[in-house]
C-alpha cells in the first residue's frame, strides 16, 4: 500500500482461470506507484492458495477480499474492481450485487456462456488450467460451469452497474474469448460506460500491456476521483 496517502483508494484485481497473466501484475504495479492501494487475491486452489478451486467459490472469495480490502486503510467508500477473463465475470458480478464497488473494469471478459461457448470451446479452455489448479476435474467443472451460465452470465446483470461507471477492454485477436463478448456487454450495459478495442492484441495483451495499464490507471483515477468529489 503507498505510504504517503492517509486514505488511498483501494482496488481488487481478480485474475482469470487458472492465473495471472502478465498484464495483471504490471497493473497491480502500476496502481501502486499511482498512489493506490491494489490487492491482488488468488482464488483458492490456484497459483499456491489452499484448498480446491472451484469457479463458483471465486465469487465467494472475491466477497471476502473486498470486505478485507476495505478493511485496510483505504477510502471504504470508494472501491474499485478490475478483473481479466473469468475474472472479469467475478468483477461484474461483485459490482453488481455490491454498492461498495464504485467503479469497475473488466479486460477480455467472458458475457454469455451458453451462447459464446459451445461444449468443444469450453473443454479446450478447460483442458488448457486444469493442471495448474487444485481438486477440480473436468466432470465437476462443467458442472460448475454449467450453473455459472445458468445464473450467474453477466449479460443478465451487467445493467446493475450503472450509475457507477464500468469500462470494458479487449484485443481485436483475442483467441480464447471472442471480441462480441465485450460488445455485447457494452449494448447491456447502461451509462456511464466506455470500451476500448486494443488493436494487434491477444487475450493477455503481449506486447500491449502498456497501453491497457496506462488506460486503466487514468480511467480509474478519474473515475474514482469524481465519486470521491459527490460522496
Amino acid at each position: 500500500m503507498p505510504s504517503d496517502t492517509e486514505s488511498p483508494l483501494g482496488v481488487l484485481i481478480l485474475h482469470g482461470f487458472p492465473g495471472v497473466p502478465p498484464v495483471m501484475s504490471d497493473l497491480a504495479s502500476a496502481l501502486c506507484q499511482d498512489g493506490f492501494a491494489p490487492m491482488m487475491i488468488h482464488y483458492r486452489g490456484c497459483w499456491g492458495s489452499g484448498g480446491r478451486y472451484s469457479f463458483l467459490g471465486s465469487l465467494g472469495d472475491a466477497r471476502r477480499a473486498l470486505a478485507l480490502l476495505a478493511l485496510r486503510g483505504v477510502d471504504a467508500r470508494n472501491l474499485a474492481v478490475v478483473g481479466h477473463s473469468f475474472g472479469g465475470l467475478v468483477a461484474i458480478h461483485l459490482a453488481a450485487y455490491n454498492n461498495k464497488v464504485k467503479a469497475a473494469v473488466a479486460l477480455c471478459p467472458v458475457a454469455n456462456l451458453r451462447e459464446d461457448f459451445p461444449t468443444r470451446r469450453t473443454k479446450m479452455v478447460l483442458r488448457r488450467g486444469l493442471p495448474f489448479v487444485a481438486g477440480l476435474t473436468m466432470k465437476k467443472a462443467l458442472q460448475e460451469w454449467a450453473v455459472i451460465a445458468y445464473r450467474h452470465d453477466p449479460i443478465n446483470y451487467v445493467n446493475r452497474i450503472s450509475p457507477r461507471p464500468f469500462l470494458l477492454i479487449h484485443g481485436d485477436e483475442d483467441d480464447v474469448i471472442p471480441v462480441s463478448c465485450s460488445r455485447k456487454l457494452f449494448s447491456r450495459a447502461l451509462e456511464p460506460k466506455e470500451m476500448v478495442m486494443v488493436n494487434e492484441a491477444d487475450h493477455i495483451f503481449a506486447g500491449r500491456q502498456r497501453l491497457v495499464t496506462r488506460k486503466t490507471v487514468s480511467w480509474l483515477r478519474s473515475a474514482l476521483s469524481l465519486r470521491q468529489t459527490h460522496s
